[in-house]
């Protein structure tokens, strides 16, 4: 089976969009989510309409959902995140349903399954906190630490790619959907056949005239959530 893993969509449909057309060409069984759905850009509805209507996914929550808790919680959290990342969360609070608010924030901190005899462990940040960042760059140390018992790590959370193996194990994070930071505009995804291990990435173009033409309307102080989609 074909299996897509993907992270950090950050509310950005048309790089969802994006992906999507190319999960469809290569014929997708399952599309593990590691979080970060929602976050930064504008368009929250739409993502999480797209995820929850399609039964090949399987989420978990990463660190903006939790945000996204705070600052309905908390006039002073909401605020605070503001300034931080932008008015994404306001939009959410406007957009989403109770429905999808609920089913955003009861989503799992970390999943475990077994797609057609391969293990999975999915988590956002890494085994110590959500809001942890692995980089590619860690010591070997600190990634053999982060390895679970099954044949597939996933983590997200850090929007740059890497692949790393050890002992028959694979350790891997798929990169940003919504807001790639290795190369802006191109959204990045991986696929795991499971019969044969098989491991690729993809960096899917998409148009991101509309994002920075709202980002610079809606979040004019915050010059990082555009100039990111040309870097």
């Amino acid at each position: 089976m074909k299996v897509a893993l993907i992270s950090d969509i950050h509310s950005n449909i048309f790089a969802l969009n994006a992906v999507y057309a190319d999960l469809n060409k290569e014929g997708i069984d399952f599309i593990l989510v590691a979080g970060d759905l929602i976050g930064y850009y504008y368009w929250p509805k739409e993502v999480v309409k797209l995820l929850r209507n399609d039964n090949r996914v399987i989420c978990i929550r990463g660190n903006h959902e939790n945000i996204l808790l705070e600052t309905l919680l908390s006039k002073e959290k909401a605020e605070f995140y503001r300034k931080k990342y932008g008015s994404g969360y306001d939009v959410c609070h406007e957009s989403l349903s109770g429905d999808d608010i609920r089913w955003l924030t009861a989503l799992p901190e970390y999943k475990q399954l077994n797609i057609d005899g391969c293990t999975f462990y999915m988590s956002h940040g890494s085994f110590q906190d959500t809001n942890d960042y692995l980089y590619p760059d860690a010591s070997f140390e600190r990634i053999k630490q982060n390895y679970s018992d099954s044949n597939v790590t996933i983590f997200g959370h850090t929007h740059y790619p890497f692949i790393h193996v050890h002992e028959n194990k694979i350790m891997i994070n798929p990169g940003s959907v919504g807001q790639p930071r290795d190369i802006g505009g191109l959204a990045s995804y991986a696929i795991i056949d499971t019969k044969n291990f098989t491991t690729r990435f993809k960096h899917i173009a998409f148009d991101h005239s509309e994002i920075i033409k709202t980002a610079k309307s809606k979040d004019t102080q915050l010059e990082y959530l555009w100039k990111i989609m040309n870097r």
